[in-house]
């Protein structure tokens, strides 16, 4: 199912994007030799009635174009001149080259009102919850990552990511409007979902066993106490366990018929282990809420704070906050909906959501072979009042091509190196 999601997800997003291209090239009257979805060889070509275009459906699913005469320096002398993407006005030439990100953009808005609509939905505040960190209380409101301010969920989790692990300082506000600054100290979580570089036995999915090697200790025991101290959350959970610096614990757990029991657990090294991800102390939430206005709200909400992760996700790759090998590739992608895929529909909407406003934001940046590119020699064109000579523009999309492909190798390999 893992591999039917993930063609789904990346045939929508680069569907709806060549389908805006597709629209207006031919709303301007421009020839289109070919709409494609997918790279690599043909496995669907047909063409419709009193229609020049060939439609296909390519091997691999993680691609698309749609080819238009005049886009490259030649100017195709079998077709009438006016159907030649040169001699279209700067105006349509440049919808043609916009309507791709305006679809992706349009996609995600009407994907998250839908969410919004028929489910609760938290509207981008950010509130401590189930907090096991002393001084930091539910409902405080995070406002600051390292004295970046912090208003939505998207911005926290991209400053955490930032902090990569390391300690940071958290600026919330509490229900008075009190600021205080919390030290937060991560803890390192491994491929059991427990502290990393500890073999505990066990493996659990939030507090319920899902793997046991230890012989009282059954798949689907829901874990209750530790030494003696009640666990009601998994963050509290990972706290607890950071906090014993012996080589055994007392673990109580319930079992499906409410059988208590407790259990000691050697603590061993695990050398092999494979760091997941981090826990904070605390969980997060938002003011939630559900109806029409709210989907509306929500709709819009989460996509321009998307829009602005990103802003801040190159901004801070062009200082070094992060680096290159943290960006993801389809095999990176596929990981991603390998996990949403195990949290239901909605999750997978929204990351279809996430990668459609993605591909349309990198589109528009303006660098050559991106939408973006091309956009910005329309608007060069504009501003010196004649057209860059196409043979130099198009030399330019050509090498800036070449390095895409070279960047998506590099991707490619660091998100293959991710999997052992």
């Amino acid at each position: 199912m893992t591999i039917i999601y993930f063609i789904l997800i990346l045939g929508i997003t680069v569907f709806i994007h060549e389908l805006g291209h597709f629209m207006f090239a031919k709303k301007y009257g421009v020839y289109v030799y070919e709409f494609s979805i997918g790279m690599g060889p043909k496995i669907i070509k047909f063409k419709r009635k009193n229609d020049e275009t060939n439609y296909c459906i390519r091997l691999f699913p993680i691609g698309g174009f749609v080819q238009m005469a005049g886009e490259e320096v030649d100017v195709d002398e079998n077709i009438p001149k006016e159907k030649n993407l040169q001699y279209k006005t700067a105006f349509q030439r440049f919808m043609i080259m916009v309507a791709g990100v305006m679809m992706n953009f349009l996609l995600a808005i009407c994907l998250y009102f839908f969410i919004g609509l028929f489910n609760t939905v938290s509207l981008n505040n950010v509130y401590v919850d189930n907090s096991n960190i002393k001084g930091l209380d539910n409902n405080d409101k995070i406002v600051a990552i390292n004295d970046n301010f912090v208003n939505n969920y998207d911005k926290l989790a991209l400053e955490m990511t930032v902090a990569l692990g390391k300690d940071f300082n958290m600026t919330v506000k509490d229900k008075t409007g009190v600021k205080k600054d919390i030290k937060i100290k991560p803890i390192s979580v491994g491929k059991n979902n427990l502290i990393y570089g500890k073999d505990y036995g066990i493996k659990v999915d939030n507090l319920k066993v899902i793997e046991s090697d230890v012989d009282d200790i059954l798949i689907g025991d829901k874990i209750i106490s530790i030494d003696g101290i009640k666990i009601n959350t998994y963050s509290q959970l990972l706290t607890e366990l950071s906090k014993i610096n012996n080589d055994s614990l007392l673990l109580t757990v319930k079992s499906d018929d409410g059988n208590i029991k407790e259990v000691n657990i050697d603590i061993k090294e695990n050398n092999k282990d494979e760091l997941l991800g981090y826990s904070y102390g605390f969980d997060i939430t938002g003011k939630k809420s559900k109806g029409f206005l709210t989907a509306i709200k929500y709709a819009f909400s989460k996509f321009f704070s998307t829009i602005e992760q990103m802003i801040f996700t190159v901004l801070y790759l062009i200082t070094g906050k992060i680096s290159l090998n943290m960006l993801s590739g389809p095999v990176g992608i596929f990981n991603v909906v390998s996990v949403y895929s195990h949290y239901g529909f909605a999750n997978l909407i929204s990351l279809l959501c996430l990668i459609c406003i993605n591909v349309g934001f990198i589109n528009l940046l303006p660098l050559p072979a991106f939408d973006g590119g091309h956009i910005l020699f329309i608007i060069i064109e504009k501003l010196k009042g004649s057209r860059v000579d196409p043979k130099v523009e198009n030399t330019i999309h050509n090498i800036g091509f070449i390095l895409l492909m070279i960047l998506m190798v590099i991707v490619t390999y660091n998100d293959i190196l991710r999997l052992f």
